[in-house]
């Protein structure tokens, strides 16, 4: 008897540690958020002072091309949260019903800048009067004008102004904004399109002149959580899209959607 007591005893200690291990694991969910690459900084930022208060939540953030990680989600990857820098990815994945079509927001808006290297010192006029295939020589580089948000908008304004016929041959089209930078830092490419929000992280390139508004669509983020997406996924969402992060946002450039 006593050691069928022992035994029923050990049982019952074995299923409720099972159950309180269960519940740590469900509790603390990792938070996988995939975002265009030109929040990279905002979003570390804003995953570490979330945590501060909310020490469970293990954010794990992906940064790329919104063309990259709307195609990887579409292919299974695990994501719980999806930022793009334009609207185009976000309708690819709500299409197929891989975006929550309740929780998506338009949440941050953004600027388009022409660069160059900081030393070169280089001025162009933006208007259609300026020959500006002939202001420069050398490459332009900026996100693929096919996929890639950065790279999209910078055909838009190029075509606008007249200059893409003429630029089209010279233009380096990059993976994403990040890699369109670092070109323009390193003196690889002679210009380039970013956002304005990238071109203020670093010294070594200059912003020359910025895009209008009228040369190309809105540039707008909107987000919103997968089918993947846990409670946790959720609360994080709702605080990226509070008065606190947009603070935080805005320290890096970025501007509300309705400015």
């Amino acid at each position: 008897m006593r050691n069928q007591l022992s035994i029923l005893n050990s049982l019952k200690k074995g299923i409720l540690l099972c159950v309180l291990f269960i519940g740590n694991a469900v509790h603390a969910a990792d938070v996988k958020i995939y975002a265009a690459a030109s929040l990279t900084d905002a979003i570390t930022a804003l995953a570490k002072t979330y945590q501060q208060t909310h020490s469970s939540a293990q954010i794990k953030p992906v940064f790329a091309g919104s063309s990259t990680l709307a195609k990887q989600i579409e292919n299974g990857a695990p994501a719980d949260i999806f930022i793009s820098a334009d609207k185009d990815w976000a309708d690819y994945l709500q299409t197929r019903n891989l975006l929550e079509a309740k929780s998506r927001v338009d949440l941050l808006a953004n600027e388009l800048v022409l660069i160059a290297p900081a030393n070169r010192k280089l001025q162009i006029n933006v208007n259609k009067n300026t020959d500006f295939a002939n202001s420069f020589s050398g490459k332009l580089c900026t996100g693929e004008p096919a996929s890639v948000p950065v790279g999209k908008y910078a055909k838009q304004a190029l075509s606008y102004y007249g200059w893409w016929d003429a630029m089209q041959a010279r233009i380096v089209g990059t993976e994403d904004v990040r890699s369109a930078l670092a070109f323009v830092e390193r003196g690889e490419c002679a210009v380039g399109i970013v956002y304005k929000t990238d071109a203020l992280l670093t010294k070594k390139v200059a912003v020359v002149a910025a895009f209008p508004a009228e040369s190309h669509l809105p540039i707008v983020y909107p987000g919103g959580l997968t089918k993947n997406a846990n409670s946790d996924a959720q609360a994080f969402w709702q605080f990226l899209q509070s008065a606190a992060a947009l603070e935080i946002f805005s320290r890096y450039g970025f501007k509300p959607v309705h400015q």
